[in-house]
């Protein structure tokens, strides 16, 4: 093992520091790095956002005047044969090789794959994202994650063949992580002997990654920080402030921009929206709009007749719509329109029993992208007879 000049602190200290420290330059000295074997990976002084591959370089200073020589170089342990002997891990890169582990798995083998599985436990040291990525030489590699257990049948996530990812974990948390091969594909290469050179068709790299996420009021520049958590933005108030993640007005349930809803003689209003005010999308909704930045509104409703339902149209064809009621949560949701081939449209019934009951359902508008310098627009309101079943679309 070879150790680079870092700050005089206690092991725990320094496990804490490189957690929690900016991104720093940890290119080694001259003559101090030896490319690493299979089962060996380079321990580093990590940004909170992510893992800096050896030898690479950066170009943010930590502020301490040498940011040449920081960094810690260390043997890691390479992916157990056995769940139960995983070892702890966090950010980095890590080599493995599946040639002589076993196929009897408890889990009965990554996404069902039946071949042999490698393990590690990884540590979130930080309010993080993790995004696992596997590169097999000879295979493509299945990647699970689970709860700090070997039980079998507890995959929280699984893939074969591209990253994983989960976002917003807790600090502390610690994640099962599995890499697997199919059957098929581990008997063939099997049957082949491991070449004198060059790498062992099953072996593999992993990369693990953490975004750290930062809370509203915290400084989010530069992006290397980590990214704002879900409901705030990176914004200065003023020129000259550091940008903080800041909370927006009509971002999220939490935040939802409290609406009467106004109707004239004839059953007939209007809302109107303007997309160039700030928004981040901080909710999934059953007909898309994952990654479309959204406007939360709680609808304050109108006396209305028995038997009567409130129509709501988007004037323009490129825009989603749903509803939620009597809460925010996913198994509220009465009514969704993606805003695809044709201007979106919901209704949402029983009107008169939800406003006795003093309820105020959510309306999420889901903008189009590249919208922030498009001009206002108008949802359409107007009172239908009350559609079958109650909460979903349904003809006048």
């Amino acid at each position: 093992m070879v150790i680079l000049p870092a700050a005089q602190m206690s092991p725990a200290a320094l496990r804490t520091a490189r957690a929690l420290a900016p991104r720093r330059d940890v290119r080694p000295r001259r003559g101090a790095f030896v490319r690493p074997r299979l089962g060996l990976v380079v321990a580093l002084a990590l940004a909170p956002v992510g893992c800096t591959r050896p030898g690479a370089e950066t170009t943010e200073d930590a502020g301490t005047g040498d940011s040449s020589t920081s960094g810690v170089w260390a043997e890691a342990p390479a992916p157990a044969d056995a769940c139960d002997n995983a070892l702890l891990v966090t950010q980095g890169r890590y080599f493995g090789d599946l040639r002589e582990f076993s196929a009897e798995s408890p889990i009965g083998g990554v996404c069902g794959g039946g071949g042999p599985d490698g393990y590690l436990r990884v540590q979130v040291p930080v309010r993080a994202d993790l995004r696992i990525a596997a590169r097999g030489v000879g295979f493509a590699p299945h990647l699970s994650l689970a709860p700090d257990d070997c039980l079998g049948d507890r995959e929280i996530a699984c893939v074969a063949g591209a990253p994983l990812e989960l976002r917003d974990l807790a600090s502390g948390t610690v994640l099962r992580l599995g890499v697997g091969i199919d059957e098929a594909v581990f008997s063939d290469l099997k049957q082949k002997p491991a070449p004198e050179q060059g790498p062992d068709p099953l072996s593999f790299e992993l990369d693990i990654g953490l975004t750290r996420v930062l809370e509203a009021g915290e400084v989010c520049e530069p992006a290397s920080r980590g990214r704002c958590v879900a409901g705030t933005m990176c914004l200065a108030s003023k020129p000259g402030d550091a940008p903080e993640c800041t909370t927006l007005p009509a971002d999220t349930c939490s935040t939802a921009m409290r609406t009467p809803v106004v109707l004239d003689d004839a059953g007939e209003g209007a809302l109107v929206v303007d997309p160039a005010l700030p928004q981040t999308d901080a909710h999934a909704h059953s007909c898309g709009g994952d990654g479309l930045r959204e406007r939360v509104l709680r609808l304050g409703l109108p006396a209305a007749p028995p038997g009567r339902a409130l129509e709501i149209t988007v004037s323009r064809a490129d825009v989603g719509l749903a509803v939620r009621t009597p809460t925010c949560l996913v198994a509220d949701e009465l009514a969704c329109a993606a805003g695809t081939g044709g201007p979106a449209r919901v209704v949402l019934g029983r009107l008169a029993t939800l406003r006795a009951a003093g309820i105020e359902p959510y309306l999420f508008i889901e903008l189009p992208p590249d919208s922030e310098h498009d001009p206002a627009f108008t949802l359409d309101l107007r009172l239908v007879p009350d559609p079958a079943p109650w909460g979903m679309p349904g003809a006048p």
